[in-house]
């Protein structure tokens, strides 16, 4: 990642899997913009993005090289999640790893300085079931596939609160281990302190017999 990136904050949260964020930017070559959201593991992220600013992307990937538009990448520390060129119009679509995500943009070709707009619509905790072909391979009614699809975001939804109370507990253990190593740091700065103290009492009692002045 460049030094200069321009790093911000972003919630890409969706509530109950449903809940969407929008974003609107600007990114200009050698300006990177990341975004940061924790996501954890087998979590769908779907990207609706529209970049109005830039030429259709070629289709051949030899004229894409000398195309000029935004790239999208995202990783997970080390790990190259996703990464693809946008169009004018369309959407990515990945399933995250488990930890903190960086979901960078950055403008590929020569722009000579122009900037380029992008909209984003930002999906998150979405399954990639495709109903339909369940319906047809198990031979459910509407109603029976309605009662699957509820049993599923139940599932999902009960998998958010755990990873949400995980994540508190995590943070409640951090929390304390944090403070009994400054109480116990306190402690030890007060004791020091009291060692100094007799040390330099010490001293001074000797210093003052020895000049016979007690």
């Amino acid at each position: 990642m460049p030094a200069m990136r321009a790093v911000f904050w972003f919630t890409l949260l969706a509530v109950f899997c449903s809940g969407a964020d929008a974003l609107f930017t600007k990114v200009k070559q050698n300006h990177p913009k990341c975004f940061i959201e924790e996501l954890h593991k087998d979590e769908v992220v779907i990207v609706h993005y529209k970049s109005p600013d830039q030429s259709p992307l070629p289709a051949e990937a030899e004229q894409q090289k000398y195309h000029v538009g935004v790239n999208l990448e995202v990783t997970q520390g080390a790990t190259k999640v996703f990464e693809g060129r946008t169009d004018v119009e369309g959407r990515f679509a990945f399933t995250a790893l488990q930890g903190e995500h960086h979901l960078c943009l950055s403008v590929e070709g020569q722009s000579l300085g122009q900037d380029f707009r992008i909209h984003l619509e930002i999906k998150v905790g979405l399954n990639d079931v495709d109903y339909e072909k369940v319906a047809k391979k198990e031979h459910l009614s509407s109603l029976e596939l309605q009662v699957r699809k509820l049993k599923d975001d139940v599932n999902r939804v009960t998998s958010e609160q755990s990873y949400f109370r995980n994540r508190e507990e995590r943070s409640k253990k951090t929390a304390d281990s944090t403070y009994f190593r400054a109480m116990w740091f306190s402690l030890c700065q007060i004791l020091a302190m009291l060692g100094v103290t007799g040390a330099y009492l010490y001293h001074l009692r000797g210093y003052f017999i020895a000049k016979k002045l007690v």
